[in-house]
């Protein structure tokens, strides 16, 4: 199920909402009042941490989506947040590590079932400091030689991370 699809009332009068042609598509508007739901992409952002040595840093993730997989530190754009001061906001809190974010890497659309589909800047980022730790929403957090990737990647983060790595090693 699409996560949109989950709403039933209008936010603005309480009234049911249902599925109606508008604007070349269909899309949930209140049977009341104009209100429609659009189902616009978030923003977040996404982290390729590599230490000294090359490691990539992952976390094991508690929540869905890809619950219990390997995959970058990453979150949704707090609204008044840029994208880089969010990727070092969610590395710190499901890492422990404090980063420097720094080159933009990528921009990818990503949908899944579970969620919001979302537009997720990745950056290349610099250890600064802190304790690796696993937060709230890891269920751990390691570092990983970039042969020894684990197989248990979600959103296509091995195929992504490779490409990364290559393209830092070819520049």
């Amino acid at each position: 199920m699409m996560w949109h699809r989950r709403a039933k009332y209008c936010p603005l009068c309480g009234k049911t909402l249902g599925e109606r042609p508008r604007e070349g598509r269909r899309r949930l508007c209140c049977s009341s009042c104009d209100f429609v739901l659009y189902a616009n992409p978030a923003c977040a952002a996404a982290g390729l941490v590599l230490d000294g040595a090359g490691r990539v840093l992952l976390v094991r993730r508690s929540i869905p989506p890809h619950r219990g997989q390997w995959a970058l530190p990453a979150g949704y754009q707090e609204r008044d947040e840029a994208p880089r001061r969010a990727v070092e906001r969610e590395i710190q809190e499901e890492t422990g590590l404090r980063v420097d974010a720094g080159r933009l890497l990528d921009l990818l659309f990503v949908t899944t079932d579970e969620c919001k589909p979302a537009n997720v800047a990745v950056f290349l980022c610099v250890p600064q400091g802190g304790e690796l730790l696993a937060g709230h929403d890891a269920l751990e957090v390691a570092w990983f030689a970039p042969g020894a990737l684990p197989d248990d990647l979600g959103f296509d983060n091995a195929r992504r991370i490779r490409a990364w790595l290559k393209e830092l090693t070819d520049a």
